[in-house]
């Protein structure tokens, strides 16, 4: 019996940290913000999140009447999730993509569903406003040398150092520091 209650209490609170309604800030096309929505918050994980927020954005006003918005209606939104401010931005007019790193470029995550859903990284150049989508493919979800080579080009410093392994993509601090590294070497 102690077992039901302990699970009845984690699914529980589980459940009401999933129905939680956090504060959200919405731009527009016309560079109007929005701050009078809530968002349905506190994802579990970042790969859902951005399944369930890259294709339309579902906000709740006041008297928790429901709006959608598609990426084609916003620039830009965002909000708290577990503590962290997390910022969407629309990727040309087709997909919301959660910001990862933002300087002289910018680098988004999206998720291509299907049977096996794969991560592509995007990178934003600012003079331009080339864009680049690089798919993470395999177990691992690495982004391959030839991907690297394919959208980086322009930059031989970069691809040396991904040759010699001096910069080594695991995971997606991995690719964050690749996009740093070519932005520092050629921008």
């Amino acid at each position: 019996m102690k077992h039901f209650y302990l699970v009845l209490f984690i699914f529980l609170s589980a459940f009401k940290s999933i129905a939680q309604k956090v504060n959200i800030q919405i731009i527009t096309k016309s560079n109007d913000t929005i701050k009078d929505y809530k968002i349905d918050g506190n994802y579990s994980s970042e790969n859902l999140m951005v399944l369930d927020l890259e294709n339309k954005l579902k906000v709740y006003d006041a008297s928790n009447k429901k709006k959608e918005f598609l990426p084609t209606e916003l620039k830009s939104f965002a909000f708290t999730n577990d503590g962290k401010l997390v910022e969407f931005i629309t990727i040309e007019d087709k997909v919301f993509g959660l910001l990862l790193y933002s300087n002289k470029l910018k680098l988004f995550k999206v998720i291509k569903p299907g049977h096996t859903a794969v991560n592509f990284y995007v990178v934003e150049r600012p003079n331009n406003g080339k864009i680049s989508y690089m798919e993470a493919m395999g177990l691992s979800r690495l982004v391959s040398k030839k991907v690297i080579t394919r959208e980086m080009s322009d930059c031989p410093v970069v691809l040396e150092k991904v040759e010699k392994k001096i910069l080594k993509i695991n995971g997606q601090e991995g690719v964050i520091e690749l996009v740093k590294s070519y932005e520092a070497d050629c921008f």
